[in-house]
């Protein structure tokens, strides 16, 4: 018997790495309820998608091309999308800035791509697979 997934969390990663890209897809993939269903390497490009696609979730890296940087970028995200949440995916320790900043949602350094998964599921309040 197969389950059918109604809603799926639509997710917009951004992130410059091709690399990291398909570790992040790969990682959300595990669970059925989430999509990645697109991917942008600098801000400008991240706001044009939010604003197309309309993600509930950003994946959001702090190194991106261009000026602005992800801690910046998540302040113009929420600004065309506010409902949409955010995790700030990066590995530089921006931990205190992070949580100073109300547009982030959830903080995750890159060295614990193992709580991916979990992290996103909670800042979508999923509860995890068994």
């Amino acid at each position: 018997m197969s389950t059918v997934v109604a809603t799926r969390v639509r997710i917009l990663v951004v992130e410059d790495d091709l690399d990291m890209q398909f570790l992040i897809r790969s990682i959300l993939s595990a669970d059925p309820r989430l999509e990645c269903i697109a991917e942008a390497a600098s801000t400008t490009e991240a706001i044009a998608l939010t604003l197309e696609v309309g993600p509930a979730l950003v994946i959001l890296d702090h190194q991106i091309e261009g000026e602005v940087m992800g801690l910046q970028a998540a302040q113009l995200i929420k600004s065309v999308a506010p409902n949409t949440r955010i995790i700030f995916f990066t590995s530089q320790d921006l931990s205190f800035e992070a949580s100073r900043e109300p547009a982030i949602d959830l903080y995750l350094p890159k060295s614990d791509l193992k709580r991916l998964l979990a992290a996103a599921q909670q800042v979508m309040g999923l509860t995890p697979l068994a």
